[in-house]
């Protein structure tokens, strides 16, 4: 029978580099949080949000649930939508209103 253990070997280069990629990949959704704290105005809250589409906050939390709406940003435990995508849905709305319905 065949162990399952992996060894395997790295130069130093291989392991930083290797290390930074991962870094990369999990900090790149922190720096995306900071650039959006620097541009506030990107975004709508999920009251905006609401007004936009004429329903309530209750309506807009079901719509995340059901991945209706595209992902939001969480700053401060507070939610946030990216302005154009939420312009981008509104639209898709328009163009097919089933989508929308019985939530």
């Amino acid at each position: 029978m065949m162990s399952k253990d992996l060894l395997v070997t790295l130069t130093t280069s291989d392991l930083r580099s290797l290390i930074a990629d991962v870094l990369d990949e999990k900090l790149k959704p922190v720096m995306t949080q900071e650039n959006v704290k620097a541009d506030p105005s990107a975004l709508y809250s999920r009251l905006e949000v609401a007004k936009r589409f004429g329903v309530t906050t209750t309506t807009i939390d079901k719509w995340r649930r059901f991945k209706i709406l595209p992902p939001e940003v969480k700053i401060a435990s507070r939610v946030y939508f990216y302005k154009e995508q939420i312009v981008e849905c509104i639209q898709r709305r328009q163009r097919n209103p089933e989508q929308f319905r019985n939530l």
